[in-house]
């Protein structure tokens, strides 16, 4: 029993070291200078260092530093309140910070017209590029997930440090993420390690709720007629003034836009419905937000944004990035932070009303901005979007958190009950001491279980004690050494554009369809000359069924976009190879049975003769197309390269061998200008049919005897 208390222990000293890992944490508390209130949620951090932290519901905060770095100024921000700088050397330990509200020095809120307000929008979005980063950087993040049941109990909890890739804010694709390190509790059941809950792409929400760089709806100027824009108030932030911006639709109104052409309008001024006198494809937009957004009167810098979405809103079921799924309520607080001359996202907070019952919250702070330019994360890293965040988190590693700014998470400048709960959940749940004991009572029922199992294998098996314990211990070094494999996908799909190089020459060709009567009579001729081509532009479709790794079954298809007939369908197994450790690099090859098809066409044949039958099929049409070709069995050896673009997609390109071992040259049939065409292949050799090339009886191929082709496109996974 001594080992428990002793772990324990060791537990707890771990917990209150203040200097762990060249790390020096500063403790204390952030009041009101005047009242001594302690204020929630203020932003603490070395802006010269990119490091951050807030304080709790209670104003309390742990902050991690550099040792090497005391030298640095430390500061405190809050909205409505002086900025406090000072260096962190000077501090106490804990230390108190007081600092000093500052009221507005505009006496009094400005006066401005809806078309004014718009305009102050309008600057905002103008200036993005100016005011936020226009490369790529780095940041380290800390990021949190909970959900309760419909009777407001948890059911989960998880933690997570995140490298997070943020994207210029000119750009227009979603940025990456990739996990430190995590961790995660089943709160319904401690004892279980799984959790079974837990909502897709919220590791994303440093991207998908930075509302500046999404440019929501209520930023576009698109929308602006059905949204209500107004000046609620103004306070300050770093000593300078902030606009506070309110906006909520206008109720009944609605916009008709044609290629991003506004057409019409109504709403509350103009009553009825909308009449639209222009053709082509329309679109109506409604509001769907309401909220508020805090806009730097000086630079015209977005620096925060309270919003929800409107139960009408909600009636769209995916609206990626904000939220996706059946909800009842969505609302969101998002701030950010200046570190130079441009602001930079900084935390953002969700509350989520399932449908089905119960709080969703995610909420994510950057304990450390890069400002610095960075390529992409490595790519093996990355998270998928649509990946559950609970999936990924490990064991609680003592010694690694100890090392990071995490909670409190919330840099909210408002309070909110869900993060004030979430932290206070987090605590207790994740708690050093209580992690321990709990492992401790799994490993219990674990240990009780094995030596159920041993008594079982005991009973059954004639073997002593020491060859089970040879067994068991052999057993858990193959599950120590086993290594995580990366999953694969079982199934896949290739689109394919490419060149099938089939050289068929010049020549006159004539094509005579004679009765199946004897003597036989001559029921259509054509002549006319046969264009040379070296090739056909054709598309392709395979399916690829994994029934190991790297080992597949392949059906494949292809069709041609010439004025011919060409048509082929193959089926064969096939092998992959990945020869890169980072970005999936692979090497494929396949071998396949193909029928395939290819007939050129000659003209159309006018039948005088009226109505007959060839080949099971009766004709009556006055005009035929007559097509001469080759119906051919070959082998198909294909190769090729492809590289994954994301983990749902591939680009390739390949190479195939056409290796015929059965020929049969064919004249292909086919009515025009009737409403169900009969068409048929018959055989040359079958004495229906007689052909001639330049005047000469002819019963050959137009084509080569093995071909290739070459196509690139797209893998579906």
């Amino acid at each position: 029993m001594k080992a428990p208390f002793f772990l324990i222990f060791s537990l707890l000293f771990i917990s209150n070291i203040t200097l762990a890992q060249d790390k020096f944490t500063l403790k204390g508390i952030v009041v009101d200078q005047d009242t001594k209130e302690p204020l929630p949620y203020a932003h603490i951090g070395i802006p010269e260092l990119g490091i951050g932290t807030t304080t709790s519901d209670k104003g309390e905060f742990e902050f991690k530093i550099p040792t090497d770095k005391t030298d640095k100024i430390l500061t405190v921000s809050f909205i409505g309140y002086k900025t406090f700088r000072q260096k962190v050397a000077t501090l106490g330990n804990p230390a108190t910070i007081k600092i000093e509200s500052e009221p507005t020095s505009i006496t009094e809120i400005e006066v401005l017209g809806e078309n004014a307000v718009e305009d102050i929008i309008r600057k905002a979005v103008k200036r993005i590029p100016k005011n936020y980063p226009t490369h790529g950087h780095t940041d380290l993040a800390f990021y949190r997930e909970a959900r309760t049941g419909k009777d407001s109990q948890y059911i989960y909890l998880a933690e997570g440090v995140l490298n997070v890739y943020k994207r210029s804010y000119k750009s227009k694709k979603e940025g990456q993420v990739s996990i430190v390190e995590g961790r995660k509790i089943n709160i319904r059941n401690p004892l279980d390690t799984t959790v079974s809950a837990g909502f897709s792409s919220g590791h994303m929400a440093p991207h998908r709720f930075d509302f500046v760089y999404n440019r929501e709806d209520f930023l576009q100027e698109k929308y602006f007629p059905v949204y209500e824009y107004w000046i609620e108030g103004m306070t300050t932030y770093n000593g300078n003034p902030v606009y506070i911006i309110a906006f909520n639709k206008d109720y009944n109104a609605e916009a008709v836009y044609e290629k991003n052409r506004l057409l019409s309008r109504s709403g509350n001024e103009s009553g009825g419905g909308i009449i639209n006198l222009n053709f082509g494809k329309k679109k109506r937009i409604k509001a769907r937000m309401k909220g508020k957004v805090y806009i730097d009167k000086n630079s015209y810098a977005i620096i925060k944004g309270e919003f929800e979405i409107t139960k009408e809103g909600l009636k769209k079921w995916n609206n990626y990035p904000l939220y996706s799924g059946n909800w009842k309520g969505n609302s969101y607080v998002v701030n950010y932070q200046k570190i130079g001359k441009k602001w930079y996202f900084n935390d953002a907070f969700r509350r989520g009303v399932y449908g089905g019952g119960g709080i969703y919250t995610n909420e994510v702070k950057i304990t450390q901005i890069n400002p610095k330019k960075t390529g992409p994360l490595p790519y093996l890293d990355r998270m998928k979007r649509n990946q559950r965040f609970t999936r990924m988190t490990g064991s609680y590693d003592p010694d690694f958190w100890a090392n990071y700014n995490t909670t409190p998470l919330n840099a909210a400048l408002a309070a909110s009950v869900e993060q004030m709960q979430n932290a206070k959940k987090a605590r207790e749940a994740l708690d050093p001491v209580y992690l321990a004991e709990l492992q401790l009572r799994r490993d219990s029922i674990e240990f009780i279980k094995q030596q159920q199992e041993v008594e079982r294998e005991k009973e059954n098996m004639d073997l002593d004690m020491s060859e089970i314990q040879q067994y068991n211990l052999a057993l858990k070094r193959n599950q120590k050494n086993k290594k995580q494999k990366r999953p694969y996908n079982k199934f896949s799909t290739s689109f394919g554009l490419g060149t099938h190089l089939i050289s068929t020459p010049k020549s006159q060709m004539g094509i005579t369809i004679l009765s199946d009567d004897e003597p036989r009579e001559t029921i259509m001729f054509l002549s006319d000359e046969m264009k040379g081509r070296e090739f056909e532009i054709i598309g392709s479709i395979d399916l690829d069924f994994f029934f190991k790794r790297n080992f597949f079954l392949r059906f494949g298809s292809a069709l041609d976009f010439a004025d011919s007939r060409y048509k082929e369908r193959s089926v064969g197994l096939g092998f992959q190879m990945n020869v890169s450790k980072q970005r999936p690099f692979f090497i494929r090859a396949s071998a396949q049975y193909s029928n395939f098809k290819y007939y050129r066409k000659l003209g159309l044949g006018d039948n005088d003769y009226g109505k007959f039958k060839i080949d099971g099929e009766k004709f009556k049409a006055n005009d035929i197309k007559l097509n001469y070709g080759s119906r051919t069995h070959n082998l198909k050896f294909s190769a090729e390269m492809a590289i994954e673009l994301n983990p749902g997609r591939e680009f390739y390109i390949r190479g195939t061998y056409f290796m015929p071992f059965h020929r049969r040259q064919d004249i292909w049939m086919q009515e025009r200008k009737e409403l169900f065409r009969k068409k048929t292949n018959v055989p040359v050799s079958s004495g229906r049919v007689q052909v001639t090339q330049n005047d000469v009886p002819f019963d050959g191929q137009i084509m080569p005897d093995e071909t290739i082709s070459i196509t690139l496109g797209w893998v579906i996974k």
